[in-house]
């Protein structure tokens, strides 16, 4: 589009064949587009684009959850292993142009602070009774992010079937929010 939003062309796909789980500009590079794709064939992948979505390159696909992150219980009530399957959704920071997180299924909190070239769980997540979570038999996503443009430390997410949760101080620790939610 033209830079007031008005007149928009359109091109592609740039995609064919892969389906779009996400896709997110940077609030703070208007040029920088991150989109997560998914495939049944190919799996998951991560792209980003640096020119206001005229061209695509693929970014860094590999998230591995932080430490043995042991089993949560299935909607069946049998443990399963954190499997890593893809990301359901994108929130560029506010304020770092290279910072990006990622919230996936299974259920947990990834962040990248170049530009989506690596990825490091944010673990406190899970730590929060992530064992007991159940999800429903679509699978458990974490699939909202929620960033405080008045505190940089401050961040809220969803997870289907858990709930949601709060952080004060960038990821390191969380509480569930889950009753008596007020507006921040």
């Amino acid at each position: 589009s033209d830079e007031k939003r008005q007149n928009w062309d359109v091109s592609g796909p740039h995609f064919a064949g892969w389906e779009i789980y996400h896709m997110k500009g940077s609030p703070v590079n208007p040029n920088r587009i991150y989109a997560s794709q998914s495939n049944g064939w190919f799996g998951q992948l991560m792209q980003r684009s640096d020119d206001g979505g005229q061209t695509w390159e693929a970014v860094n696909n590999e998230f591995a959850y932080d430490g043995d992150p042991g089993t949560h219980q299935f909607f069946d009530g049998t443990q399963q292993p954190w499997e890593f399957k893809r990301v359901w959704h994108l929130e560029p920071s506010l304020t770092e142009p290279d910072t990006v997180f990622a919230g996936v299924e299974d259920a947990a909190l990834f962040r990248s602070d170049d530009g989506g070239q690596s990825w490091q769980e944010l673990p406190g997540l899970r730590e929060v009774k992530g064992h007991l979570w159940q999800p429903g038999a679509g699978g458990m996503c974490l699939h909202t992010i929620i960033l405080d443009p008045n505190n940089a430390n401050r961040m809220f997410v969803a997870i289907s079937a858990a709930g949601a949760f709060r952080t004060d101080d960038g990821g390191e620790t969380w509480r569930p929010i889950n009753q008596g939610l007020v507006s921040p």
